[in-house]
């Protein structure tokens, strides 16, 4: 019987070595696990907790996607036309506008997908700055160029 239990220890000793713990802690242990985060080699990362080059399970790290184009914003019917090249993985596209009296707040939000959208709130004589971000699950890009337009301009309409 005492045979089996040192048997059974041993070999939970030994899972516990390769999966890295130990009931000792080694001088290089700065924390406890790791686990399911992609872990830096700072030490954080994991949802376990933290250690010495964090964790590797759980999947990728998300990373922000390229932000899309804007390609003109043109009078167009008494709106503005704003066209931009997209980026393959957006799922979305949000778009910020502000005037000379306003600062930027979304404007519109349409399917990743799309690559121009007639802006029918923006109808006053006046000067409109428009940027765009994409948006994949709950990650935004960085914001995209900025253009103007004004939807009474009549030397800029096609």
């Amino acid at each position: 019987m005492a045979y089996s239990r040192l048997i059974g220890l041993a070999a939970v000793s030994i899972a516990l070595a390769a999966c890295g713990g130990s009931e000792t802690e080694s001088p290089h242990a700065h924390g406890t696990g790791g686990g399911g985060g992609a872990g830096a080699a700072d030490g954080t990362g994991g949802h376990g907790g933290t250690g010495e080059g964090g964790g590797s399970g759980g999947g990728p790290a998300v990373t922000a996607p390229d932000a899309p184009v804007l390609s003109f914003v043109m009078p167009m019917l008494d709106v503005l036309h704003v066209e931009w090249v997209p980026q393959p993985e957006c799922d979305q596209i949000e778009a910020e506008r502000k005037d000379p009296a306003n600062e930027y707040a979304v404007a519109f939000t349409v399917a990743g997908s799309k690559k121009a959208y007639m802006d029918s709130a923006a109808t006053e004589d006046t000067e409109y700055t428009y940027r765009l971000r994409c948006k994949v699950g709950e990650v935004y890009s960085e914001y995209s160029n900025e253009m103007s337009g004004n939807p009474t301009d009549e030397e800029s309409a096609p």
